[in-house]
């Protein structure tokens, strides 16, 4: 499989930083229609497409409409990733997009169930979880080389608030942890401390009960810190510490598994990319991912309003 054309809908800061520097290093592809929402995205969308056949258009339905693209990268707010989204699966072509589906669950749901009637391929933009680390780490785990897991720890530490959510951004982390052990968790619960700076959510826990061990997901959107995620991996004989961002075990005095620079600090983006636009792409596995990506959202974010635990199923 290989896309050749491609659209995108969006030109946000996640699009300017993390897809379009390596979008735009890769020969055999062509961004070729471009839409954005203000003129002045436009405008800099324009001067940095190094491409006078490019289209770019405000209406992004110009770009669902192009029979011309082989692929879409739709990278929009939350609030309207549903709309666009179900609107691109109306047409005949594959897409890369981010999680979750949307804002709304019904409507995420509805669309999960549209997708499923399609023969395109549909791939959540999930980067981390592409880094070799990851697959390192999965190698561990599967052969017990250090006896059974007993607990695992994320923590992301960042500046990212406002707008920061449970619901939109713990797919992202969590799938990280479903890579490595191979598995989904069967209940969830977050844990919001509450701050008197924001509404909710600019610190808190989600703690994922896998079945025979439980792993925490924990986040500060108030460091003052530069990014930074690091997983613990406590197993029988060996405490396991990982730096994500570098790929660095810092537990085997910072032994680094090899991986592709970041652009932008994006650890796995470049390695996403490669996968997506060159590999062949399993649809039903995309799917799975897809489904049990925003049951978990939505489980968080029940469990933050009932304040008890949330089955996956």
């Amino acid at each position: 499989m290989s896309y050749k054309k491609i659209g995108i809908i969006g030109f946000g800061s996640w699009v300017k930083n993390a897809y379009l520097p390596i979008l735009s290093s890769i020969k055999e592809v062509t961004i070729s229609h471009i839409s954005a929402k203000t003129k002045e995205s436009l405008e800099l969308a324009k001067n940095k497409i190094n491409n006078d056949s490019c289209k770019f258009s405000s209406d992004y339905l110009e770009v669902i409409n192009n029979k011309d693209l082989d692929l879409i990268i739709l990278s929009v707010p939350d609030n309207i990733h549903g709309k666009i989204l179900d609107q691109i699966i109306s047409k005949d072509i594959d897409c890369i997009f981010e999680m979750p589906i949307s804002d709304n669950n019904k409507e995420a749901e509805a669309i999960i169930n549209k997708i499923y009637s399609k023969n395109n391929i549909y791939i959540p933009n999930l980067e981390m979880s592409y880094l070799p680390v990851v697959d390192y780490l999965r190698d561990i785990f599967s052969n017990k080389e250090f006896g059974d897991l007993l607990t695992a720890k994320l923590k992301l530490s960042a500046s990212w608030w406002p707008g920061f959510s449970i619901y939109s951004a713990s797919s992202w982390y969590i799938d990280v942890l479903n890579k490595i052990f191979n598995l989904f968790p069967k209940k969830v619960i977050s844990n919001i401390e509450s701050n008197s700076n924001f509404p909710t959510e600019s610190k808190g826990s989600a703690i994922l009960d896998y079945g025979d061990f439980l792993a925490e997901w924990e986040f500060d959107m108030e460091s003052n810190e530069t990014l930074s995620v690091i997983l613990d991996l406590y197993f029988e004989k060996k405490l396991i510490k990982v730096d994500l961002l570098t790929s660095e075990i810092k537990s085997e005095n910072n032994k680094k598994i090899s991986f592709s620079e970041p652009y932008q600090g994006w650890a796995g983006m470049k390695e996403f990319i490669i996968n997506s636009v060159f590999e062949k792409q399993d649809k039903d596995i995309h799917m799975t991912n897809i489904e049990v990506l925003q049951k978990i959202s939505n489980g968080l974010d029940l469990s933050m309003k009932t304040k008890d635990w949330s089955e996956i199923k």
